[in-house]
Parts: C-alpha cells; structure tokens; sequence
C-alpha cells in the first residue's frame, strides 16, 4: 500500500532541477529537502513552478521527489514531478528528436513512452525507451508497480546528476554542495535501484550488459569512476597498429601544408580536394542542423517577459558564450541563420582582472572584439551585442567562496575552480545594473576533444604517429562525460539559462568519431603555428565565408580569460576544498 501526497507552490525564477531523496527509517529526516540553500540552488535552475510528491511505503519507507522546472519545449509548461497510476518521473534537459511533436513538451513525450504496459516486462521497456532519448538529460522515474528507482544521465553525460549516501540515506539531485560527500553519477550506466532489496542493477548505454551491486557499494564504486587519474583511464585503438595504411589523402595534405602561398590560398587547395570538400559539406549539414532544432525548440521569449507573461517578445533570446575562437564563432554565424532579425544575438565575453595594475584587455578580449566585427561585416543586418564582462579580484573571490566552489564540488581543482569561474560570471551576463536576457547559451563544448584542439593530440601524433593521434582522441572521447560536462552544467544553470551544446548533438558526434584522424585534424607544424588543430573545423568556417577566425591559435578558457595563475598546477586541489 503506498500513501501519495502532493504540492504545489508557484514561484518566479526557477530552473530545471530535480532532487529524488529516500529514507529508510521513520526517525531519518530528509536532509535536502529541509536544506533552503540546496533548494534554493534547484530553484536558480529555472523559472515557473516548484512541486513535490511523496511516498510512503509499508517498510517505513520515505521517498520525497522535487521538480522545478525551466520552460523549454511545448506550448505550455509541464510542472514536475509528472505523477501517474503507474509511476512519478522528474526529468531535466532537453529531447532534440525531430519524430516528436514539438507542440508537446517533452516531459510528457517522456511520461507516455517509458510508462510500463505490465508488471513483468516493466525493467526492459522502461530501459529500451531510455536508450532512444536523444539530447541531454538527466532523468529519475519510479516505477510504483515494481517500487525501482531509474536514474541515469545521457549517455554523453551533457547533465548533472550527484549522489550522496549516509546510513539510512539516499539523495540524488542536479546540485548539491560541500557539505554533502557526494560523487557524480557516472554516465556510462542506467542505474535501477529496488528500494525494497536495496540492490541496484547498472545497464550498459554502450551495450546489453549488466551488473549487479548492493547500494552499500554503489557510491564507492561511483567514486573510484570519478577519480580516475587520466594515466590510467586508456583504451584501446579500434584499428590494430599494424593495419594502418596512409593513404593518399595525408601526402595530398602534407605537401598543402609546405605550400608557402598564404594561410587563405593553402585552404582553398585543401578544399579542391573531393573528399576534404564532401567531408566539410556533410559536416557544415549536421552542425546546421543540430544548431537549428537548438534555437527553434524554446518558447522563444526572454527572461524577463517569460516572468511578465508578456504574449510577445522581441527581446534577445539566444546568447553565445564568446571568446571569439574558432568554436564559438562559427556557431555564432550559424545562429545568425536560424534567429529571427528582430531580435539580437548576446556575444557574452568575460574577462578577469587579478590585481590593481592589471587590464580587462586580456587575449580572449582582443579576440573577441575581433570576430565580432568579422560578424558584423558578414551579417550587417543582425544586431550583435558583444557583452564586456569584467571581474575584479575581489568580486571573483567572494563568488568562488560562497557559491562557486559549491556549485564546482564534487570537482576539487584548482583547474575545475578556474574554469567553473569563468563559466558562471560568463553565464551571468552582467555588465553593471545590465543583465543579458537570454534564456538560451550556445557553448562549444566537445569542439576540442572530437577534432584535436589539445597540445596533447599535437604530442601524441609526435610520439606514435597516427595510431598514437587515434588512441588519443579516442580517449578523450571515452572519458568526457567523466570530466568536465557536468560540471559546466551545474555553474551555467545556475543563473536560469539553458546551455545547449550543438558539437555534442548524437548525429554529429557519430560521423565525426567515424572519420579518419586526418580527416579531424593534421598536427603538422608546417602548417602555421596552431592550423593543424581541429583543420576540418577551419575549413568548415573557411567555407562558410569566415576568413579571421581560420587562423586563430586555440587558447584555453582559463588563459585566454586571464583567470588562471601560471604559478599553480591546475590539478592541485584547491584550497577552498581541503577540508571535504
């Protein structure tokens, strides 16, 4: 016999997070539930309504769901969680499939399809029907006829999703902080938990494996997954060494490479090339697609008139976080297709100033003004804000004490605190008493790791050729969810806005790992300091009419920001977490 009960309350400026807590024992009060400052931290995630369900079982017993919700997807906002005869789902992200009707938000979609017909085929529907979500996400459902808990991320791991044990206690939730010793769910795993056994059963994303585990070991285990060293996270190249053979396509780019005609002039010899050129088609398709299904699937209001229930709104509702690389700004062209003219485009650029003696005209800054106006040339009817954000020693210090670094945690770096940094006052948007009143951030999340932006894929190919490059970017492939896309989530969502990633769109990423690496990158010094890096992207801007941005080096958020200080190794544990 289970006891529902419900409750709504309406409030302003919330964002999608989800918190699933059970307790064991009658005398276990919930401990996130009661936390204003957790909670409050879910309700930051998104705007609109913040509900909760609870069951109790005959055990003893206590499982509470919260839902606050970001209105994405369908004509009306669906508050969480969604409660049926059969289950109680909370879900946060976004489902970009285009079979679904869009007129239907995607929650729902969701609900219909993982609900199971009967008792005994529950397990496998419910997994299969995960398996065919497609988008980023992170998803709890109870089944009430099996009493399992689901709980999973997207196989990419684009979302947050944390664990936290005690005796007695479970807490599952988008964000918590250092007061909770918590580990992020890996996201190589759908994770059914019987609350009645206490054993938990792992489905491969990748396969149609299983493991079995009893709750006790699941954190430990979840654990050992998060702190792998890069050392010993390695895989295996699926093409044996030996089979490697150089075709004619890598000596047709290493005698580009030697041509000294000009940086422009060696691109248009490298695009003459049949299957340079077919590659940059297909590519420059699918990265218009996945931009366009990213900008389209929103209610298409700002903030503030989605607050006002305005009924129309002109106001900017994309932004781009931009430091005027190569990345970002072929999605900021991209965007340029697919927004409608009256409204603008936020360029949000941020910039940090250590101490008194020190400029805000940091290299991200330069470059950034300077795609900006490449941009405007390209698309002068567009109205493009690029949006200076300065922060002062004094103002990042304060923020990385009292929210940053619980927002970072589980992540404990000095690295992850740099970069977690320069990601929530980006995301914030605020230049003084301004604001951007963007819903939507565009990122160029993935960008390095599937096409060779790192000087780690330049050593590789030195060291062991081809393969060597292989290896690594498979490598890095294997083990993004496990770094830092979770979270990026967690300090973005932070102010009410939803990244959208369009270089980690499924169909994308599935034809660019199955290329060859010299169809990714060519880390050939003869080509200018830099070009070899992530080529087939600087083609796909070349192509698109880009000229400025095509020969810009990669230079990495904490750097080119100015926020990271050379003196410290980056993955040094910060001091802020040397006590959790």
């Amino acid at each position: 016999m289970l006891n529902i009960i419900s409750k709504c309350i309406n409030v302003v400026i919330i964002m999608c997070g989800i918190i699933c807590e059970i307790c064991y024992s009658s005398s276990v009060t919930p401990k996130v539930y009661n936390d204003r400052t957790i909670l409050q931290r879910i309700k930051n995630r998104g705007p609109d309504c913040f509900n909760t369900s609870e069951i109790n079982s005959d055990g003893g017993i206590r499982i509470i769901f919260c839902g606050a919700v970001l209105w994405m997807q369908g004509q009306e906002l669906t508050p969480q969680p969604v409660e049926s005869d059969v289950g109680i789902l909370l879900y946060n992200g976004d489902i970009f499939d285009e079979s679904w009707n869009e007129s239907v938000s995607d929650t729902m979609t969701i609900m219909k399809k993982i609900a199971p017909k009967t008792e005994t085929s529950a397990k496998e529907h419910i997994i299969a029907q995960l398996k065919l979500l497609k988008g980023p996400f992170s998803i709890i459902y109870y089944d009430k006829l099996t009493q399992d808990l689901y709980f999973t991320r997207d196989r990419i791991g684009r979302n947050s999703l944390l664990f936290h044990k005690m005796d007695n206690y479970i807490a599952i939730s988008n964000v918590l902080d250092r007061r909770y010793n918590c580990v992020e769910v890996p996201a190589t795993h759908i994770y059914c938990l019987n609350i009645n056994t206490n054993k938990v059963t792992l489905h491969s994303w990748a396969s149609n494996e299983t493991e079995n585990y009893l709750i006790e070991d699941l954190y430990e285990t979840f654990q050992k997954q998060q702190n792998i060293p890069d050392e010993d996270f390695k895989v295996a190249s699926e093409t044996p060494r030996e089979l490697w053979i150089e075709d004619d396509l890598i000596e047709f780019l290493r005698a580009t490479s030697k041509n000294n005609d000009g940086h422009m002039k060696m691109m248009e010899t490298l695009l003459s090339h049949p299957t340079i050129i077919i590659t940059v088609r297909r590519l420059t398709e699918l990265l218009q697609k996945s931009v366009k299904i990213r900008l389209k699937r929103q209610p298409n209001k700002c903030k503030n008139c989605l607050i006002s229930r305005e009924n129309s709104c002109s106001h900017c509702t994309i932004g781009i976080l931009f430091s005027g690389g190569l990345d970002c700004t072929i999605l900021a062209y991209l965007a340029h297709r697919y927004v409608s003219e009256e409204q603008s485009i936020d360029l949000i650029n941020v910039a940090f100033k250590k101490d008194s003696m020190a400029s805000y005209d940091v290299p991200d800054r330069l470059t950034g003004r300077q795609s900006f106006e490449e941009l405007k040339t390209l698309c002068p009817t567009r109205k493009w804000n690029f949006i200076e954000v300065n922060v002062p020693k004094e103002e990042l210090e304060e923020f990385q004490m009292k929210t940053i670094a619980d927002l970072v945690f589980p992540r404990k770096t000095i690295l992850d605190e740099s970069l977690g940094s320069a990601l929530w006052f980006a995301s914030r948007g605020q230049v003084e008493d301004s604001t951007s009143s963007c819903r939507v951030l565009l990122l160029g999340s993935g960008a390095d790791e599937l096409f060779g932006g790192y000087k780690r894929h330049y050593n590789a190919f030195k060291r062991h050729s081809w393969p060597g490059l292989s290896e690594e970017l498979l490598l890095d492939w294997k083990r993004i969810s496990f770094r830092n896309l979770a979270r990026d989530n967690r300090v973005i969502c932070d102010h009410g806005r939803q990244p959208r990633m369009p270089y980690l769109d499924e169909e994308f990423t599935d034809y660019v790992l199955n290329l060859k690496p010299w169809l990714k990158c060519f880390p050939s010094d003869d080509f200018g300091p830099g070009i070899g890096d992530k080529l087939m992207l600087r083609l796909v801007a070349f192509n698109l009419g880009l000229r400025n941005v095509v020969t810009l080096p990669k230079r990495a958020l904490q750097f080119g920001s100015r926020i990271a200080n050379k003196k410290e190794k980056g993955s040094d544990l910060s001091s802020r977490f040397l006590n959790t």
